[in-house]
């Protein structure tokens, strides 16, 4: 795991190596020529000397502190000389990191991460992996905003490449997570293949967002319990699912392809969504036969889940519905942006 509070960028990594080199050359010509003046000159002091060497290595023209002897003078345009080296060293230095592409680089980090500390309500995806990779195409196959966590340099270049809102870290470090924006983010994905890893991105993600809905990936099924207790709302067991969903298309091949279409598939106008019951929206409190008209309507509520968990399937139109409910809609998605309206809180 990278170490807490991360505060540079590689770019400013990358920077602050050159300097670690220039600096200590700097010195090392000035205080040779400091040293030099107070064995040269026998009235200088340690402050005379110094004024003399920087002005030297400089080369702002000042005169000197003092007549030099013949020797300081030739030593004089010995640290000229150097001085001059140093600063065609720093030039050629500075130089490499502009051309290189490092500030150009460090350009464009600067505005990803102001488009990443602008978006709200937008998605987290930790690890981009085989199944991290899948699910940010999934969320951007619907225009919905996603920020990747990863710590391989290669992968998060080539993310950024491509267009990807993208933070190069460890998404078990708080600062990675802080750097994604999570306290305005929505939902996480923890998908690394770390069940260690996507513990500890939940427990930290719940902590820096008491709010937000985590769904965590679990390679081994007896961490389950673990992952849930640690902050996520959904655990997906990878094998328990895959091994669930092929036994699913053996026994009914057009149920699944059905609900795949459904679920997944741009060019199909049927959908399932699930909308949020807000305060004082026009559902709240009020019966489905009241608030939606089943005559014409292109949607059906399939399943009402309470705020205390309780899950009703295939719900009467009688059903009273409740603030901070959710319902499970099957339908066409022109029609959605309709039903939503009535989700939506009234209260200004």
């Amino acid at each position: 795991m990278m170490p807490r509070n991360r505060t540079h960028t590689s770019q400013s990594v990358a920077l602050l190596r050159r300097l670690r080199i220039i600096v200590p050359v700097f010195m090392l010509v000035i205080g040779t020529g400091t040293i030099g003046y107070l064995l040269l000159e026998n009235d200088f002091g340690v402050v005379d000397a110094f004024y003399q060497s920087v002005i030297t290595v400089s080369t702002v023209g000042f005169g000197e502190v003092q007549t030099l002897s013949d020797a300081s003078r030739l030593f004089t345009i010995v640290l000229i000389l150097l001085g001059v080296s140093a600063f065609t060293f720093t030039f050629s230095i500075l130089g490499e990191y502009v051309v290189a592409g490092e500030f150009r680089g460090s350009v464009r980090a600067r505005k990803m991460r102001n488009k990443i500390s602008s978006l709200n309500g937008h998605t987290i995806v930790c690890g981009y992996g085989r199944i991290g990779n899948r699910i940010a195409q999934e969320f951007r196959s619907v225009d919905q905003p996603i920020v990747v966590i990863d710590n391989d340099s290669e992968v998060t270049e080539q993310m950024k490449n491509n267009g990807w809102l993208v933070v190069d870290g460890d998404a078990g470090d708080d600062q990675a997570l802080i750097d994604a924006n999570i306290e305005n983010a929505s939902r996480l994905i923890a998908a690394t293949g770390s069940d260690a890893t996507n513990l500890m991105i939940s427990l930290s993600a719940r902590t820096l967002n008491p709010e937000i809905f985590i769904v965590s990936r679990a390679d081994d099924e007896s961490n389950e319990q673990k992952l849930l207790k640690a902050g996520a709302n959904r655990v997906v067991p990878i094998y328990r699912s895959t091994g669930r969903r092929m036994a699913q298309l053996a026994l009914r091949p057009n149920a699944v392809e059905f609900t795949d279409i459904a679920l997944g598939d741009q060019e199909i106008e049927l959908s399932i969504e699930d909308l949020i019951v807000e305060v004082g929206s026009a559902l709240d409190g009020e019966s489905l036969e009241k608030c939606i008209t089943p005559e014409g309507a292109n949607y059906m509520v399939i399943a009402v889940r309470r705020k205390n968990g309780a899950l009703e399937m295939m719900p009467p139109t009688s059903t009273i519905l409740s603030a901070n409910d959710v319902i499970v809609v099957f339908g066409t998605r022109d029609q959605f942006s309709e039903l939503e309206s009535l989700t939506v809180s009234k209260i200004s």
